[in-house]
């Protein structure tokens, strides 16, 4: 009773036999005029009528969510039928709001800038194709295949696609895992790999032709940093956060251990004296340009035009000449290679790089 002698209408749900916590109706009600075997307020003034009518609401949107949740087989419990009614939980998980808790998830597992941006693309992707923000369980198996085709229409190539494809299984993985969804409707996914590695590296001549050419300021800077990968196997995200603390010596040599920014993983390496020149031309590592990906990328196409490289030069090219160079001038083991790429094992060396011929050769003249 309230200092008028008024007391507060609260609901409880229960649902075979488990009670949630009442929640407040924000009605107050004079005891002696409340019938509790109909849940009503006796009287016929306008304000009892409102309250009714309040009361009627409540319980017939408490009966919509649960009834709408049996109609995709789920069963809700009590807490979870309130929940949703206070709004502390969503009815309906739509599919910007499971990819952003997703996202935030790999977020909080430290998971690399990179890899959170990718799958972002991937979702983005997968709510262009869709035109509307659907609830999760909405999307169907229709909705791949569709999808995909999507994709390829775009001109995407294929293993891109599958890519894309895998990441959105992830999702509703999580989806399913957090009880956001009931069904994965991307699992059993019939994925065919192209698996067309594309290896391009540059030859010495054509690393000479960019050294010896007189670029301007901008270009110079563009070309001494993909020189810089090309002789160190640096990705361009892990040249860009790259410090002179990554430097130490060992037996007088000069080397670099990065922690690669993509997988965490530590790529050691021995310095290069062209990379050794750079480093001194711009008076430390810190002072190397650093130059976005994208923009570079774009620089790289007038540099190849300019001392007519035909390749699609780009910022990875710099890694698989690097990988190239290490495999079939060096004669280096695939073990070495892939410590000096940063990768866990030999089997990701095929990425950026063949032995060739020559290799071969050296190895079987003397046999």
């Amino acid at each position: 009773m309230n200092q008028i002698n008024m007391c507060p209408i609260n609901c409880r749900i229960t649902i075979n036999g488990i009670k949630a916590n009442e929640f407040a109706t924000g009605i107050f009600v004079d005891p002696a005029k409340w019938e509790s075997k109909q849940q009503r307020i006796k009287g016929n003034i306008q304000k009892v009528q409102d309250q009714n009518k309040l009361l009627d609401l409540i319980r017939s949107e408490i009966d919509e969510i649960y009834l709408a949740a049996r109609s995709r087989g789920v069963t809700l419990s009590a807490y979870e039928v309130k929940d949703i009614y206070t709004g502390k939980r969503e009815l309906e998980c739509r599919l910007s709001k499971l990819s952003d808790l997703y996202l935030k998830e790999l977020f909080a597992k430290e998971r690399a800038k990179a890899t959170i941006d990718r799958y972002t693309r991937c979702y983005k992707y997968l709510a262009d194709y869709l035109k509307k923000d659907l609830p999760a369980y909405q999307i169907e198996r229709r909705h791949v295949s569709g999808f995909w085709l999507w994709l390829k229409g775009k001109k995407y190539h294929a293993d891109y696609c599958n890519k894309i494809v895998q990441a959105c299984i992830g999702l509703f993985r999580f989806g399913i895992r957090e009880g956001y969804v009931d069904n994965n409707p991307f699992a059993g996914s019939l994925l065919e790999w192209k698996k067309e590695l594309d290896i391009t590296y540059l030859t010495n001549e054509e690393i000479e032709a960019i050294k010896c050419e007189k670029w301007s300021e901008k270009l110079q800077k563009v070309a001494d940093s993909f020189l810089f990968m090309s002789y160190t196997g640096l990705h361009i995200s892990d040249y860009q956060s790259v410090e002179q603390e990554s430097v130490y010596l060992v037996d007088k040599q000069e080397w670099m251990k990065v922690r690669r920014v993509k997988t965490n993983v530590v790529a050691i390496f021995p310095l290069h004296k062209y990379a050794k020149y750079l480093i001194e031309k711009y008076g430390g590592i810190n002072n190397l340009p650093k130059i976005s990906g994208q923009k570079s990328n774009d620089y790289l196409k007038l540099i190849a035009e300019k001392v007519k490289i035909t390749k699609n030069l780009t910022n990875k090219i710099a890694r698989k000449t690097f990988t190239n160079m290490a495999l079939n001038e060096y004669n280096m083991s695939l073990e070495s290679v892939a410590a000096m790429l940063g990768h866990t094992t030999t089997r990701q060396v095929k990425h950026y790089g063949a032995v060739s011929e020559k290799r071969i050769y050296s190895e079987w003249k003397d046999k």
